[in-house]
């Protein structure tokens, strides 16, 4: 059945401003029309109509790195290696429902077990509503490496053995190949400040995964890392922390080389920050309500330095993605919308830019028809009573969602 959806204002991409006047008809799964509300009840005389005057029409947010598997505890490896298949299964999809609700219509699992491809047959989206999602399955770690805990498949420890494994991710359904290249901070015996993985063994994964039109992303705690991904020919880079370890106070430090970064100049990679990992862990200390020892001074900093980087990241050429984390220690599944408020309150981007990282940068680079409201693309949006225009925290509160042409609430 068409349906057509009047609102008080739909969101051009095109112009970055709100256009009244203006109504859309969505045919099954996809945009099919915009024009005047009078002109396409004109048009479509039997089409059903839905008037949601009162709110302003913008396409549905997209997470690009979520962790659907894990429940954004302090325990979250604990948790999951202590719980059965079909539990973490029940998790995964409590997940996407949160996700949904908070207005993210797309997203792509950024790493968990082999069952979560069952979110993928269609009689599970017949049982719930499902955002678009795009699956890595297991990433690819050295032995012993970051998330090497997920098991089966996840090891690996030479370029041949790099190539045989993307062709399994492909044989089994995965939509991307994700490397584990450096360390990370949730696995016992890795070292975030260390990499792991070589830009030639980064090449052959690469190589084989775009040979078999699968885009490749990149856990990247490093500078040294970053400069692998960038000769390995990955698509996007995840985190961008340029760690060292301090060696008065022995934590994590980022330490900003330009030389080094700018490796990256005019080669249009993606790349996804995840400014809101973990954000919540300082609110206390931010906002003064508990007094900050050196450490949390320390932590406050490199929070600081975190959304330089981010900055940076820009003026060197590189498209900024969305992603959260979710599902990692302190990150909900829920704040897709504080990505994107950081963007604008941290780092000094405009609302509208904020708005085109979440929509269609991140629809791009996870290789999908959306983020748009335009005829022949999916029928994702979200409506919101306020202009994130002039208040992007308005997209904290969502009112409807439709995700590929069915109306979520």
């Amino acid at each position: 059945m068409d349906t057509i959806i009047k609102s008080k204002g739909i969101y051009d991409g095109d112009t970055c401003r709100i256009v009244t006047d203006r109504a859309l008809l969505i045919s099954g799964e996809y945009i099919s029309d915009i024009g005047k509300p009078v002109d396409l009840c004109e048009k479509y005389p039997n089409a059903s109509v839905i008037d949601w005057s009162s709110q302003y029409l913008f396409p549905g947010l997209i997470n690009t790195h979520v962790h659907l598997e894990f429940d954004g505890s302090n325990h979250a490896r604990k948790r999951w290696i202590e719980e059965s298949e079909g539990t973490r299964f029940l998790l995964s999809a409590s997940n996407t429902t949160t996700l949904i609700h908070s207005g993210v219509t797309s997203v792509r699992d950024a790493g968990s077990s082999w069952g979560l491809l069952d979110l993928k047959r269609p009689y599970v989206r017949q049982l719930q509503p499902l955002p678009l999602i795009k699956f890595a399955g297991p990433p690819l770690t050295v032995t012993g490496g970051h998330l090497s805990f997920l098991g089966n498949g996840c090891e690996t420890d030479s370029c041949e053995d790099m190539i045989r494994q993307v062709r399994i991710r492909k044989k089994k359904g995965c939509d991307a190949v994700k490397l584990i290249v450096t360390g990370g901070q949730m696995t016992p015996g890795s070292i975030p400040e260390h990499t792991y993985m070589s830009a030639a063994e980064i090449r052959a994964a690469s190589s084989e995964a775009h040979n078999l039109n699968l885009p490749v992303f990149a856990h990247c705690l490093t500078t040294e890392g970053f400069t692998s991904c960038i000769k390995g020919g990955v698509d996007c880079i995840e985190h961008v922390a340029c760690f060292k370890r301090n060696d008065e106070n022995g934590l994590l430090e980022r330490v900003y080389e330009p030389e080094k970064m700018r490796m990256a100049d005019n080669k249009h990679i993606y790349f996804m920050m995840g400014l809101s990992a973990g954000y919540h862990n300082l609110d206390d200390f931010r906002d003064g309500v508990k007094a900050s020892s050196p450490r949390e001074i320390f932590l406050l900093e490199q929070e600081e330095k975190m959304f330089r980087i981010f900055k940076k990241c820009i003026e060197i050429g590189m498209t900024p993605v969305c992603g959260t984390d979710a599902g990692t220690p302190g990150t909900r599944f829920d704040e897709t919308w504080l990505e994107l408020v950081l963007m604008v309150e941290r780092t000094g981007l405009k609302p509208e830019e904020a708005i085109r990282i979440g929509t269609v940068n991140s629809a791009k680079c996870l290789g999908i028809q959306t983020g748009e409201l335009r005829k022949g693309y999916l029928a994702d949006m979200i409506t919101v009573t306020e202009n994130p225009l002039c208040n992007i925290r308005a997209l904290k509160n969502v009112e409807h969602i439709i995700c590929q042409g069915s109306i979520v609430r």
